[in-house]
């Protein structure tokens, strides 16, 4: 299973509203803080300015190949909000493999976890646009301002 697979599949176990979109900004998050911190992301996700902030649409393939093997459960489900979403799983009978993920990498992933623990897509969304990536692209909430361009993670 390749690394980002194996990224999705830990921040799923880790996040009880593991959401598309609460994924997606989990790693790009993640990514920020290893670049800062090791000079070098966990991922591999190209991340542009989307709507609702960062996105790679490689993320839907990797969580459709995912739910393809057993690895996550996708159930349709209300948020805390009251939202509906497809709520992504670990599915427990199954091994986390997570041989790709080093020691520093899991380090930032379980502090980043234990930080947004509680938070959901709404407020994970907030956070993103707060970064130096997206105010670099004059990026604001509900704006299309530079919708489409690349992210620069080494403006962080």
């Amino acid at each position: 299973m390749k690394k980002n697979l194996q990224l999705l599949a830990y921040l799923a176990k880790g996040h009880p509203e593991a959401s598309i979109t609460v994924l997606i900004k989990l790693c790009y998050l993640a990514d920020l803080i290893s670049l800062k911190r090791f000079k070098k992301k966990i991922s591999t996700f190209e991340y542009i300015r989307y709507y609702f902030g960062p996105f790679d649409p490689e993320v839907y393939g990797d969580l459709e190949s995912l739910v393809k093997d057993g690895v996550l459960i996708a159930t349709p489900e209300y948020t805390q909000k009251g939202a509906e979403a497809i709520i992504y799983h670990f599915n427990e009978t199954k091994d986390l493999n997570i041989k790709d993920i080093s020691k520093e990498d899991k380090v930032i992933l379980d502090e980043l976890l234990e930080s947004v623990r509680g938070y959901g897509a709404k407020t994970l969304t907030e956070i993103t646009y707060n970064t130096k990536p997206m105010k670099a692209l004059g990026a604001t909430l509900g704006g299309n301002e530079n919708l489409g361009k690349e992210l620069n993670l080494t403006t962080a």
